[in-house]
């Protein structure tokens, strides 16, 4: 509830922006939230937040473009380990998997926004220029409805 509340609050303030701002990007989506809570909360706990979940969403101003960056569980563990986080190292494969098969399925049927799927096993956009400039090319680009995009990317790259 926690975490809900402070996404509610972080997306209260989107809306008292400077009007004449371009563009806000943010990393989440306040709608993931559910994502996760699928996957951490116990029956009560779910039905608790799916009860004050909508009720705050009423207020949340829909964003023009989500984009959704899907990766394999093998892929997501890979950079994890990359990452060498400490607070991560602990996390268990399974549970890395049961989330990014709740992320699947939440965008398989998404609908609220344009929405921009693209597959990142073969690309590095973080280390590798031409991969990110590439991935602002596409999100320059209309969307209406959902697009996929699955760039080649360049393994020996990553």
């Amino acid at each position: 509830m926690f975490f809900l509340l402070s996404r509610f609050q972080q997306q209260q303030q989107l809306q008292t922006r400077d009007l004449f701002a371009r563009r806000i990007v943010a990393d989440y989506l306040y709608a993931r939230d559910s994502i996760f809570a699928s996957v951490n909360l116990s029956d009560r706990e779910l039905a608790l937040y799916n009860r004050i979940a909508p009720v705050l969403a009423g207020d949340i101003p829909k964003p023009d473009l989500v984009i959704y960056l899907q990766a394999s569980t093998q892929m997501l563990l890979q950079r994890i380990r990359k990452r060498n986080f400490p607070f991560e190292r602990s996390i268990d494969a399974d549970y890395i998997d049961s989330l990014n098969k709740a992320y699947d399925y939440f965008f398989f049927d998404y609908q609220e926004t344009p929405l921009l799927v693209v597959r990142t096993d073969n690309i590095d956009f973080v280390n590798t220029p031409d991969h990110f400039d590439d991935l602002v090319a596409q999100i320059g680009k209309p969307v209406a409805g959902k697009k996929y995009y699955s760039p080649a990317g360049d393994l020996a790259a990553i």
